[in-house]
């Protein structure tokens, strides 16, 4: 590989020293049980689903609440604690069969109620849902029909229902009301394979094997409890002991282990090696249009201009990432392929869009400054601030081509609540924000008015009633051809305005021990099941 951070037995000593440190003073990572090594950064500020909108956290919730439907890994929706559902022609009314015989951990039933309550609970202000409420979507109704037997009603059409339950937990309702909002995240209780046995924030979650599981998880081949009776999740800030926790014994699995270390791993017949990619919006950056510069078209499309993505691939990745190219990736079913094609490379045009809104090349001095723009004193330099969570180095290689047009772009990591704050204030340029889904509908998050409320996932401050009405259809159309003509359409408005910014994107590297047997990943690189895992002594 081209860039790595140290190399042979050196790379390996720092990487032993790192774990040495990393799990000094807590439980062994015992070889009985099974240790899987994760991203210190896509470690959730609260484990509560209904709460929290990340990825990883409806992963973990998985491991211990059962959804009532799950997307199987040939991305297909599958009853869970849900048996069957269906829906009115025209999407608003939704009706679910319940799983007989089932209770949550704590012996508290799972029926219709329950649903109810979760459902409820999502859409309570109280519980400041920031993800979930959009997506489960503004019912009108909620009605337990009988004991096993729930009936959803909507004023609109809401075809995409399933793909919101498929991520959303099934609380015991007499845990969360036992615990409250505030502690119930470090308190979960569902009806899945695992129980919480304890969170250690910035270090571990461990799950225990609940013996009263009855294998609902259509995944999952045999009945009855999963075959591995605890499960260890640590979180690694250290690159280079992610990327070799497997290789060096310590962990069973390595979850999105860094692109660095792909070869190691990916001729080594020891280890299973998968490379998953995920379809979504890449790791697009979204632009404030609220404020100066990004107020301004053409300072956005400036931006657009200035950039070369493939060779940001080929010069950390090796090109092992995927383009990204508008806003929904390029392996996504309902890409538009004209994003690619509206704005080449070109720091001469980047550099005449920049002089049109007021931004001039000033004699000896590398970055432009303001003249005659308004709200922005003359002789302020072009410096815009990018935000995000990981992949600093994708901004740090565009800092780079973005200067040669004269924009100093200043890169941060933030973690996920300052990411958050900084969204609720408006106090951003550029910002990273991701979903990941097959379906168009994170379209819709991402870009619809109507969410750009707190909680919501609207967060350019961009509003354009053509967008939204085509954007709405994503919810109405019950025809995925049709759903993604109305999502290519939205991405060509959003495109022609210049209001994020793409990367790449980022396939999932999984490194698997040959010790694990049975390890299932889901349809999306960030999704996969334990059901069927055994482990070799």
């Amino acid at each position: 590989m081209a860039r790595r951070s140290a190399s042979g037995s050196l790379r390996t000593l720092l990487a032993t020293s790192a774990l040495a440190l990393a799990v000094s003073g807590s439980a062994a990572w015992a070889q009985s049980n099974l240790t899987i090594a994760f991203p210190a950064n896509q470690e959730p500020a609260s484990l509560d689903g209904h709460i929290d909108p990340y990825q990883s956290t409806w992963l973990f919730n998985s491991f211990v609440a059962d959804p009532l439907v799950i997307l199987d890994p040939d991305g297909k929706y599958q009853p869970a604690l849900a048996t069957s559902w269906e829906s009115t022609p025209d999407g608003k009314v939704w009706t679910f069969k319940l799983r007989p015989g089932v209770t949550f951990q704590d012996g508290t039933p799972f029926d219709a109620a329950a649903v109810k309550y979760n459902l409820e609970r999502i859409n309570d202000p109280k519980t400041a849902s920031a993800q979930l409420k959009s997506d489960v979507g503004p019912w009108k109704s909620v009605e337990v029909v009988d004991p096993l037997t729930l009936k959803i009603t909507y004023d609109t059409p809401w075809v995409t229902l399933l793909d919101a339950l498929r991520r959303t937990p099934i609380w015991s309702p007499t845990a969360a009301e036992k615990h409250g909002l505030a502690n119930f995240s470090k308190n979960l209780v569902g009806a899945g394979p695992f129980t919480l046995d304890g969170w250690v924030p910035n270090d571990r979650i461990v799950l225990k094997k609940w013996p009263g599981y009855g294998g609902w998880n259509p995944v999952q081949k045999t009945k009855g409890p999963v075959g591995v009776d605890q499960v260890t999740i640590r979180f690694i800030g250290e690159g280079a002991v992610l990327g070799s926790v497997v290789k060096s014994g310590n962990a069973h699995i390595g979850f999105t282990i860094p692109a660095q270390y792909i070869d190691d791993y990916k001729n080594d017949k020891n280890v299973q090696f998968i490379a998953k990619d995920q379809s979504g919006t890449g790791l697009q950056m979204v632009m404030n249009v609220r404020k100066p510069p990004l107020d301004n078209i053409s300072v956005r499309r400036a931006l657009h201009h200035s950039v070369d993505q493939a060779a940001i691939n080929k010069l950390i990745y090796d090109g092992y990432y995927a383009p990204s190219e508008g806003p929904l990736n390029n392996n996504h079913r309902c890409h538009w392929d004209g994003a690619g094609k509206m704005y080449e490379r070109s720091v001469d045009k980047a550099k005449a869009l920049l002089e049109q809104a007021g931004w001039k090349a000033v004699a000896g001095k590398p970055i432009r400054e303001a003249q005659g723009v308004a709200g922005v004193p003359d002789g302020t330099p072009l410096r815009i601030r990018y935000n995000t969570l990981h992949h600093k180095e994708i901004g740090e290689a565009m800092q780079s081509q973005m200067r040669r047009a004269g924009i100093d772009l200043a890169v941060e990591v933030v973690p996920g609540p300052v990411q958050l704050d900084r969204v609720r204030k408006r106090d951003f340029e550029l910002m990273y924000e991701r979903q990941r889904s097959p379906d168009p509908l994170i379209l819709d998050q991402v870009w619809n008015s109507k969410w750009d409320q707190p909680g919501g996932w609207a967060w350019t401050g961009f509003k354009d009633d053509t967008l939204d009405a085509t954007l709405n259809k994503l919810r109405a159309l019950p025809s995925i051809d049709e759903r993604c003509e109305a999502a290519k359409q939205a991405q060509k408005i959003i495109m022609e305005n210049a209001l994020m910014l793409p990367t790449l994107s980022d396939p999932v590297f999984v490194a698997i021990s040959g010790k694990v047997k049975g390890f299932t990943m889901g349809a999306e690189g960030n999704w996969f099941f334990l059901n069927n895992v055994t482990l070799d002594k």
